[in-house]
């Protein structure tokens, strides 16, 4: 029986060696926080990052929450003290994640690749303010069918 946590502990390592090492990831993510801009089944191209000067906000970056890494927007950059912190969100999450540090992001998204064989580039702000829109449009239509229903 093979063991799936130490072979995901496994690849994450090796993940993040090669991105350290300069080199790009090609991979499918799961879940559904960044939906509707990276789709089930999409595949994303995952650069280093090696100046944090060059990420910016509506960037989709990675970083390393506790011993997982997380695929999320950068909504804002926040200067405090002596200090930045980096503020992102899931594009259908309500809330924003807990500010990060620049030594947690890993790489940024380049390209998106689609089931369809489709070849987007990174998403903007523009798109990130629609997916939001899009994302609470949702949320409020699934708060309304149980009344839609109710009355019919």
């Amino acid at each position: 029986m093979k063991n799936n946590k130490s072979d995901n502990i496994f690849l994450k390592e090796v993940s993040l060696s090669l991105l350290s090492e300069g080199k790009s990831l090609r991979i499918k993510p799961a879940g559904y926080s960044m939906f509707p801009a990276i789709r089930p089944g999409d595949i994303v191209i995952i650069a280093p990052v090696n100046n944090q000067s060059n990420i910016t906000t509506g960037d989709i970056v990675v970083f390393r929450r506790d011993s997982d890494f997380v695929l999320h927007r950068l909504t804002d950059i926040r200067h405090q003290d002596d200090n930045i912190f980096y503020i992102t969100r899931g594009d259908s999450s309500m809330n924003e994640d807990k500010p990060i540090t620049a030594d947690k992001i890993t790489g940024v998204v380049t390209t998106i690749e689609t089931k369809r064989g489709e070849i987007r580039p990174k998403r903007s702000k523009i798109h990130y303010r629609r997916n939001r829109l899009t994302v609470r449009l949702i949320h409020l239509f699934n708060k309304l069918l149980p009344i839609i229903r109710f009355n019919s």
